[in-house]
Order: C-alpha cells, then sequence, then structure tokens
C-alpha cells in the first residue's frame, strides 16, 4: 500500500517549484498556528522564485519536507554546507538542516484586508527573527505558569 498523501504533497511541491522556476509568482494558502503570530491559518501567501542568491537569516521560505511543505522563517544558514535551519515562529523547536535544494521559493507577502502586506522589509525578518528565537521558546512556561495561577488552591 502507498501512501498517497505523500504522492500528493511530492507532486505539489514539483508544481510549486516549476511554476516559480519560469519566474512566475504562486500564491499558497497558510495550514496550521505554526507561525503565528505573523502568519495565520488560511491566510493567503504570496511565494516568489529564490533566484540565485541565498535565503537570509529572517526570511520566511517554503520549504519542502518529508511530510509535504512547511512555511517556516530561516534561523540560520550554513553557505560552505549550502544548508539552511528553519523554525515556525509559533513552535518550540527548529526543524532539522535542510539543502539548499528543499527550498521552493521565499514568502514576500501576505494578503491582509484586501491588500498585500510586504514580508520581506528588514524590521519585520528581525522581528520574526526575535520573535521565533527567543518568544516562542518560552510559550509552554508562560502556558504552565497561567494554568498554574487559575488552579483554584486546596
Amino acid at each position: 500500500m502507498t501512501d498517497r498523501s505523500a504522492t500528493r504533497h511530492a507532486a505539489m511541491c514539483d508544481a510549486l517549484k516549476a511554476g516559480l522556476n519560469s519566474g512566475a509568482a504562486v500564491r499558497i494558502v497558510v495550514r496550521g498556528a505554526s507561525m503565528r503570530p505573523f502568519l495565520w491559518d488560511r491566510e493567503v501567501v504570496r511565494i516568489v522564485p529564490l533566484r540565485n542568491d541565498f535565503p537570509r537569516r529572517g526570511e520566511i521560505v517554503l520549504v519542502r519536507t518529508q511530510g509535504g511543505a512547511a512555511l517556516h522563517r530561516i534561523l540560520r544558514t550554513d553557505e560552505a554546507r549550502s544548508e539552511v535551519e528553519t523554525k515556525g515562529d509559533g513552535v518550540r523547536w527548529a526543524d532539522p538542516p535542510v539543502p539548499l535544494t528543499a527550498i521552493i521559493g521565499r514568502a514576500d507577502a501576505v494578503l491582509r484586508h484586501g491588500g498585500w502586506v510586504s514580508l520581506t522589509r528588514p524590521w519585520r525578518r528581525l522581528l520574526g527573527r526575535f520573535v521565533s528565537e527567543f518568544i516562542s521558546p518560552i510559550q509552554p512556561l508562560r502556558t504552565l505558569a497561567r494554568r498554574l495561577v487559575r488552579t483554584p488552591s486546596l
């Protein structure tokens, strides 16, 4: 028995990559909460070709994964090994390093309130990196503290 879901995801990634290689931008719908607070479930994001430049820290990229694709922020780059490490802004742990060839494209804008909002401005990348590296890892501690405060004492 074959995993049809993995086959569909691979076909989707190939189609997106082919569209981007032709120079076109593609739009995708965000699914899940891994990029909160910067990207929300069901928002539309524009993905553009990576071109020949090396992706920069703080950029949001669409990366091919074993299970399909992930829209995550670049935390670290290793040009010598041609690898990048990504992480969702709303999750605690970074993804395993992936080769540059796994990057499908770069997110450059999100559709909000009827207009495109840029994701590539330096201050947005810096703020995103800060949230991803310093705030999201302590989020579980905040949740635990809230639960402890709300628990009635005996």
